[in-house]
C-alpha cells in the first residue's frame, strides 16, 4: 500500500507541475500580447529554436536508448519505451514536414 502512495504522489507533483507551467504559459501569453512582443521576429526566432531543439532531442533519444540496451541487457520494458518514443519522434517529424510543405 505503500508503494500506491508513492506513486500517486508522485504523480500529483507531475500533475501539480503541469498545471503550475500551464499557469504561467497563459500569463505571460496575455503579457506578451498586451505589450506587442509576439511579432514576426519573434515567431521566426521561436521556430528556428525549435528545430534546434528537435535535432538534438534526435541525438538525445539515440544516445538514451544505447544506455538503456547496455544496462539492461537484453530488450526489457525501457527498451520498448524508448523504440516507441523514438518511432513517435520520427513520425511527427514526418507528419509536420508533410503538412508544412504542403501549406506553402
Amino acid at each position: 500500500m505503500i508503494e500506491l502512495q508513492e506513486v500517486l504522489l508522485g504523480l500529483s507533483g507531475l500533475v501539480g507541475g503541469v498545471v503550475i507551467a500551464l499557469l504561467v504559459f497563459f500569463i505571460n501569453r496575455c503579457i506578451g500580447k498586451k505589450k506587442n512582443l509576439f511579432d514576426e521576429r519573434y515567431w521566426q526566432q521561436t521556430h528556428r529554436a525549435k528545430a534546434k531543439s528537435w535535432d538534438a532531442m534526435l541525438v538525445i533519444l539515440i544516445i538514451a536508448w544505447a544506455v538503456v540496451i547496455i544496462v539492461e541487457g537484453a530488450p526489457s520494458f525501457g527498451f520498448f519505451l524508448m523504440t516507441a518514443i523514438y518511432v513517435l519522434h520520427c513520425f511527427t517529424l514526418i507528419i509536420t514536414s508533410v503538412f508544412f510543405a504542403n501549406k506553402e
